[in-house]
């Protein structure tokens, strides 16, 4: 007689444990670390590439810097008149490439601007990923208070329900139709 009460309840331990879900719940943490360390490396890539850019158009300004350095030097050398020509030419090329140089940082602020914007929509995108829905929620709190909801595979409702306390595992079972909350709650905490 006793080795038939063990093996029974060997028998509901094991069927308890085969219905734990708690495989999925560490995929799924899994899975959203995953999402934000790829939204990380992203960030950091895109990071990176406006801070080249940059540096690319500093060492462009200071080139020219250089080169106006370079020029004066000549200029010492050079009659006035010719100095005069030089300077007149120089001050036009100079002019294009400060519009060049002013069109080019808008483009990269509007590159910057975009690439801020797409950032924020990764952003924006992990944190709606990584929001559980009212259900998992409600699942995970079940689970924590050693709760764990049994739905009838038929009709897909909820009709039972495993308590696991520290002596015992003990179902529920709603009968007929679903209780309220308040009673399969008070039916709960009685078996607690």
């Amino acid at each position: 007689m006793l080795v038939e009460d063990l093996s029974e309840q060997r028998g509901v331990i094991e069927s308890a444990l085969a219905n734990l879900k708690l495989q999925t719940d560490t995929q799924a943490c899994r899975d959203m670390s995953q999402r934000l360390s790829q939204t990380r490396t992203q960030r950091t890539i895109l990071q990176d590439k406006t801070q080249e850019s940059l540096q690319q158009l500093s060492r462009r300004l200071q080139g020219a810097r250089n080169r106006v350095d370079s020029s004066k030097a000549q200029r010492e050398e050079k009659s006035h008149a010719q100095v005069m020509r030089d300077l007149l030419h120089e001050q036009q090329g100079c002019v294009e490439q400060v519009a060049s140089q002013e069109q080019r940082q808008r483009e990269l602020q509007q590159e910057i601007a975009a690439l801020e914007k797409q950032l924020e929509e990764v952003d924006e995108n992990v944190e709606a990923q990584g929001m559980p829905d009212e259900q998992v929620l409600k699942l995970q709190t079940l689970r924590g208070l050693g709760v764990e909801p049994l739905a009838n595979a038929q009709t897909g409702l909820v009709e039972k329900a495993r308590v696991w306390t520290a002596n015992s595992a003990s179902v529920v079972s709603v009968r007929g139709r679903p209780e309220p909350a308040h009673q399969l709650a008070a039916k709960l905490w009685d078996l607690c």
